[in-house]
């Protein structure tokens, strides 16, 4: 008999429950307080694409790094839950349920999807959750002049370009270079962005010369390339194209029509469609991570502490640069904590230092809430791929509705 109290006890202890028997507590009516919840939104096409498994891989490196070490996070374990995606849904992000309990922590995007991210941006701004998108150079999280309060992203804001084609200028150009601005004033952020540009490269010295062009007038990008050739002589210069991919491929034809020697910058994200225009140069944040970006040392991590292989190593980066950035906003609070004091949490998300990012160190910016700067990479198209020309750490800019 004393046995059978012995071994009573023991299942107790370890809380096993077996048919007919009954549970310490019910997991409804109370969530283990020694585990955060951080609820994980999975990339477009879901967990078991191979930027799924990556992200699901390098998120269980995580968990494992903090359930093993002396004191977790703030005397607490995390736990990724990986949300399901919406079965036949044209918006997934629109109907994926969130459940927030008093242990849920924070939300991670990994969709990678500008369209995806912003419905998440509306659906779950102003709350005390933070929003952490693994993403969102396309993403607006400003609202009335200033950051979103809980809403945070990995990547600098769309407008970076302006500033790393300025500083492209000013590092291989004298400042007597011509180089012109094309853009319509018919379309709010070719605009916008084309004044940004201006301004950047009138304060290094130079002269731009502002080209407002109707971009449903065809004929008009041959008579402003044709216009841009001649201007004051034979001296090539650059164009710097805010025009779209259409627009910037219409200018590229125009000028190897004129077989003229001056250069295309495009002010747009780099993609497959712009390969067959040879010589185009481009200025990205992302294009050339996987082979650049120093997360060949992400996967070597993986393998050698935990044995883990990911195939989609910058997936795999970008998830544990968020959990970094979580814990080091979590371990700047008085430890130890009991009840996550979410006011301070999202304060502190503000302003972490020295995030891991491959081979850069990303410092976050409380007016921006995204990084202060990151290594911006200069490619141009050759032989049907981008080749890199050069790397400038670019500073990022604050949103500006017009200028």
């Amino acid at each position: 008999m004393r046995k059978i109290f012995a071994l009573a006890a023991i299942a107790l202890c370890l809380n096993i429950t077996a048919k007919g028997a009954f549970p310490l507590q019910s997991p409804s009516e109370k969530v283990h307080d020694w585990v955060w919840n951080v609820l994980a939104v999975p990339p477009r096409g879901g967990w078991d694409t191979e930027p799924g498994k990556s992200i699901k891989t390098a998120l269980t490196w995580c968990e494992r790094e903090i359930s093993e070490s002396s004191n977790g996070i703030g005397g607490h374990d995390v736990k990724f839950v990986l949300l399901p995606v919406p079965e036949s849904s044209d918006s997934p992000a629109s109907d994926i349920v969130f459940e927030f309990g008093p242990y849920t922590a924070a939300v991670m995007s990994f969709t990678h999807s500008p369209e995806e991210d912003r419905i998440l941006v509306a659906r779950l701004a102003g709350r005390n959750i933070p929003l952490m998108l693994a993403g969102g150079e396309s993403v607006l999280i400003d609202m009335g002049g200033r950051p979103i309060s809980n809403i945070f992203a990995l990547d600098m804001f769309r407008d970076y370009r302006c500033s790393a084609f300025a500083q492209y200028a000013k590092r291989i150009y004298s400042r007597e270079k011509r180089i012109a601005l094309a853009a319509s004033r018919f379309t709010v952020n070719q605009e916008r962005e084309a004044k940004i540009c201006y301004a950047m490269l009138d304060s290094e010295g130079f002269m731009p010369m502002p080209y407002w062009t109707d971009a449903s007038a065809r004929d008009s990008y041959y008579m402003m390339s044709e216009e841009i050739e001649s201007y004051e002589g034979e001296q090539a210069g650059v164009v710097i194209s805010f025009m779209g991919s259409m627009g910037a491929r219409e200018i590229w034809r125009n000028f190897m029509r004129l077989r003229t020697s001056w250069r295309l910058w495009n002010v747009s994200e780099p993609d497959d469609m712009y390969l067959s225009c040879r010589g185009m140069i481009f200025a990205d944040q992302n294009i050339m991570l996987p082979s650049m970006g120093g997360f060949i040392e992400t996967r070597r991590l993986l393998w050698r502490t935990r044995a883990m292989q990911v195939t989609d190593t910058v997936a795999a980066g970008r998830a544990i640069a968020l959990y970094e950035w979580f814990k080091r906003a979590v371990e700047n609070m008085p430890q130890p904590i009991d009840a996550m004091p979410r006011t301070q949490l999202l304060r502190n998300l503000e302003r972490v230092q020295a995030i891991p990012f491959g081979n850069q160190v990303l410092n976050i910016s409380p007016m921006l809430h995204r990084p202060a700067a990151r290594n911006v990479f200069i490619v141009e198209i050759r032989d049907r791929e981008y080749s890199p020309l050069d790397t400038v750490n670019t500073q990022a800019l604050a949103y500006v509705p017009s200028y």
